[in-house]
């Protein structure tokens, strides 16, 4: 856009963009965009009358609301039903960053944390923890964070909001025991 767009103009087009998304869409586009230009979101109005963007935000429905009412990490994790280890270390991270309690949240997750969180959620533990946060951290989910710490970024982020559970187990799990259609093998003349 050009210096000449108006400030009303850049918020038509970006309320254009999100008007049809669920509502949890809208605040976490919101709050990547946010994060992305370094803004930190207002979370009491100033005035001290009328709503704030958080309880805005936090009206039934939204993602806000879920933070009001905060879940344990069991049930997180088996909503989002991790595959792999990894998905389950970064499943762990970003709850710890945005899902849990406030008094329970961390920026960063360790190798005690991650084993804890497997305590919590009836997981079995895992054999060498570090090495399955170093693992999510070169596939792209995690962030070195300091020694041994390990802290969730946006790739992450969209594994866990956007991904999990995948749509495609979802859907197998109406048909299971269902087996893949083999492929036609064409016939020799």
């Amino acid at each position: 856009m050009t210096d000449k767009t108006n400030d009303f103009d850049v918020a038509k087009a970006l309320f254009e963009q999100l008007e049809h998304l669920e509502k949890d869409r809208q605040h976490r586009i919101i709050r990547w965009v946010a994060e992305s230009l370094g803004i930190t979101l207002p979370t009491k109005n100033v005035g001290g009358t009328g709503s704030s963007f958080e309880a805005d935000l936090a009206a039934p429905g939204t993602a806000g609301a879920r933070r009001a009412q905060p879940t344990d990490i069991r049930t997180f994790v088996e909503n989002k039903k991790p595959k792999s280890d990894v998905q389950f270390a970064t499943v762990v991270a970003y709850y710890y960053r945005f899902e849990a309690p406030e008094d329970q949240r961390k920026e960063s997750i360790t190798s005690d944390v991650l084993q804890d969180a497997a305590r919590l959620g009836d997981r079995k533990r895992l054999k060498k923890a570090l090495l399955t946060l170093n693992n999510a951290k070169n596939l792209g989910y995690l962030d070195s964070a300091g020694r041994g710490a390990f802290k969730i970024n946006t790739v992450g982020e969209n594994l866990v909001a956007m991904t999990l559970p995948s749509q495609q187990e979802e859907s197998r799990g109406s048909q299971a025991g269902r087996q893949k259609p083999q492929k036609r093998r064409p016939n020799k003349k």
